[in-house]
């Protein structure tokens, strides 16, 4: 994998972290609520869970890109319209609010790592976000290494991002911001993510 191609992969994984959302409300509320190390604790279970989701695709696509190239390509292109549909939904519910109140009874006493953990594993929509990234960079030929990079990218900048999230929640009023400008960074990643999509399919069938 060149820079290029790993830049490409970083953008549309911080652009995924940054989505407003469960997980987003999760830390947020546990940064306020508690303190900063509990709110980067409940970053760094996320992005574990959200390891654990990228090795499974991982392990997925590498087995059906080596047996069936056929479906390969039709998972690539439904992954490319995937991410469109997800910035266009991005654009049309940018005005949604973000609810910072914790929406999953069963982790509601558990400690902040498990339910960042728990947050991430119970959400199906990572499943299909990290199959409709990976179809457009995993290849063939990748070996360990490579594919160790693709898992711990997603993973590492889902726990940076959030960690980062508990930082400035708890000492800079981050969250006053996000509700402020909330419509306008949707909007923004939304517009992101559909030119993202449309390279990648513009490289997968014209090039």
């Amino acid at each position: 994998m060149n820079f290029f191609d790993w830049s490409q992969l970083a953008l549309v994984c911080l652009l995924g972290a940054m989505s407003p959302g469960p997980s987003l409300a999760v830390v947020i509320r546990n940064s306020i609520s508690y303190n900063r190390i509990s709110g980067i604790f409940c970053a760094i279970g996320h992005g574990l869970g959200m390891s654990l989701y990228a090795s499974f695709v991982i392990i997925g696509l590498g087995i059906i890109l080596q047996s069936y190239l056929n479906l390969f390509f039709i998972i690539q292109i439904i992954g490319s319209i995937f991410l469109a549909s997800l910035g266009l939904l991005f654009i049309i519910k940018s005005n949604a609010k973000i609810e910072t109140k914790e929406t999953n009874n069963n982790i509601v006493n558990a400690n902040s790592f498990i339910q960042g953990f728990l947050i991430a594993i119970f959400n199906p929509k990572i499943l299909i976000w990290f199959t409709a990234i990976y179809s457009h960079f995993i290849r063939v030929e990748a070996d360990f290494f490579e594919k160790t990079i693709l898992v711990s990218t997603a993973s590492i900048i889902d726990a940076l991002w959030y960690s980062l999230v508990a930082i400035l929640v708890s000492g800079y009023n981050f969250k006053n911001f996000i509700d402020k400008n909330n419509s306008k960074i949707q909007k923004l990643m939304g517009l992101l993510l559909i030119i993202i999509a449309i390279s990648l399919l513009y490289k997968l069938i014209i090039v």
